[in-house]
């Protein structure tokens, strides 16, 4: 028997939408794109089911927009089939979100990057490190393209769905540079040189701070928002500090240098056991003796390094003729090269590679980022079903919750972006801990017995001397191959 009434009477229209409003329920769904039809149970024999009723029954729940026509003409001629299966009677139309906003480089940044000369004998010389990238005050660094707003969607009740804007970013703003009145532009303040910090998320332009004297009792002590060079010495105590490179003409004694590009001195780095130096680029100097070095890229020295703590992102190359490392420890993310690694006399001198002491420690940030973000995620769902218990089946909320709703959803995907990006980059770096494939130990002539060689994981100590050889990690051993 057919259940499609048309045209019934009044009383048969009451009594079909009695029958809908008990026997069927409307919920919305995916935040009111989606309206989900569900009939409890089949209507009696004789009972009159009609299109129109089915309408009117959706209208009441507020579902007027993207309804299925054909599903609904199905559900009436045979609700039968119907029973206890949940149906999408109705699809809205979704937002497109906005584009985020997008930062264009244009200028070349100093990258920190030490690139020794080529000589035309075959020699390095590791003291020339070419000419310095400058731009001109006034010149354009960087554009920036704003976000768009994106286009609203349309629920099944009608009303709009706004799309989620896109994302803005700024300008990596920094010393020395200036954005436009649009905040599109971003333009050199000064001539001087170009340093992108990724860390910051900022392009500076730093001037040059000349000193033609020692660092001493006259000067006291330098701290700079840009690039130092000294013609001089730093002598025993004083302190120099620079947010670019220092360059060092003559020696440091038992001084501290700390400079967020690199730090080059050339007559050499004397600790005393109290000397401390602290480069965001390159070291390179003449020789390191009883000093504390750390380094985010490469350690360049020409003739030795003696108990000394050095510690380096990149490498540790120690190439002139006398090259040799004795005593202390050296650390390299990726290579250790010297000529003569230890003495005949068994001098304690350990040699770390693979062991990449910046990516652990960032690592561990992370660990506390993604912790920290998982305790926010936690928190704005509890606030989310708080609200979805207050507005209970008819999905409603007041004006001032339901803009308290919008917000959280907000920050939940906002928060969820950025524990995706954690997770990469952590998931990046422990992929790079586990990869000692390329850190090796390379001495030219003879290294030493009484040595601890250490590649990731695992150590070894040299029991006799040997000579031109390399050291390697290979199927979980530390070997040794000649060179």
């Amino acid at each position: 028997m057919s259940y499609v009434g048309e045209g019934g009477s009044l009383m048969e229209v009451l009594e079909e939408q009695k029958w809908w409003s008990h026997q069927a329920e409307t919920l919305i769904e995916n935040d009111g794109l989606a309206a989900v039809l569900l009939i409890h149970s089949a209507p009696e024999q004789g009972q009159v089911l009609s299109e129109a009723g089915l309408h009117q029954f959706l209208a009441k729940a507020g579902v007027v927009f993207g309804i299925d026509l054909v599903l609904a003409t199905q559900v009436v001629l045979d609700p039968v089939s119907f029973v206890g299966v949940r149906q999408f009677i109705a699809q809205g139309i979704a937002p497109i979100d906005g584009e985020n906003a997008r930062v264009t480089i244009l200028a070349a940044a100093d990258s920190h990057e030490f690139v020794p000369k080529l000589l035309e004998d075959g020699r390095v010389d590791f003291f020339d490190r070419g000419p310095i990238q400058t731009v001109r005050a006034g010149q354009l660094l960087a554009t920036k393209t704003p976000p768009t707003e994106g286009q609203s969607g349309i629920s099944v009740t009608g009303g709009p769905v706004p799309a989620r804007i896109g994302r803005d970013v700024r300008l990596p703003v920094g010393s020395g540079t200036q954005t436009n009145d649009e905040d599109t532009e971003l333009i050199a303040m000064v001539d001087g040189r170009m340093v992108y910090t990724q860390k910051d998320n900022k392009l500076n332009v730093f001037a040059l701070y000349e000193l033609e004297t020692d660092v001493d009792f006259s000067t006291g002590n330098i701290e700079f928002i840009g690039s130092v060079h000294i013609r001089g010495n730093v002598q025993t105590g004083f302190k120099v500090i620079a947010a670019g490179e220092i360059v060092i003409e003559g020696y440091i004694d038992a001084a501290y240098l700390e400079a967020g590009g690199n730090v080059v001195v050339r007559g050499g780095i004397q600790g005393r056991s109290k000397g401390y130096v602290r480069s965001g680029g390159s070291v390179t100097t003449r020789f390191i003796q009883n000093a504390l070095v750390e380094t985010h890229g490469d350690c360049i020295v020409q003739e030795s390094i003696m108990h000394s703590r050095v510690t380096a992102a990149g490498s540790v190359a120690v190439k002139g003729r006398r090259a040799v490392i004795v005593g202390g420890v050296i650390s390299a993310g990726s290579e250790v090269h010297t000529r003569v690694l230890g003495s005949p006399m068994a001098t304690p001198t350990e040699v770390e590679v693979g062991v990449h002491p910046e990516l652990r420690a960032e690592l561990n940030r992370l660990h506390d980022q993604l912790a920290e973000l998982k305790k926010g995620i936690d928190k704005t769902r509890k606030a989310l079903t708080l609200l979805n218990n207050i507005a209970g089946s008819s999905n409603q909320l007041s004006p001032d919750k339901l803009a308290l709703h919008h917000n959280l959803v907000k920050t939940i995907e906002h928060y969820k972006i950025e524990e995706i990006e954690c997770q990469g980059r952590k998931e990046q770096i422990e992929v790079q801990l586990q990869d000692f494939t390329h850190s090796k130990v390379v001495v030219q002539e003879v290294a030493h017995s009484g040595v601890k060689l250490t590649i990731g994981q695992l150590s070894t100590f040299l029991r006799d001397d040997l000579p031109r050889v390399a050291f390697i990690y290979d199927r979980g051993e530390i070997r040794s191959t000649a060179v």
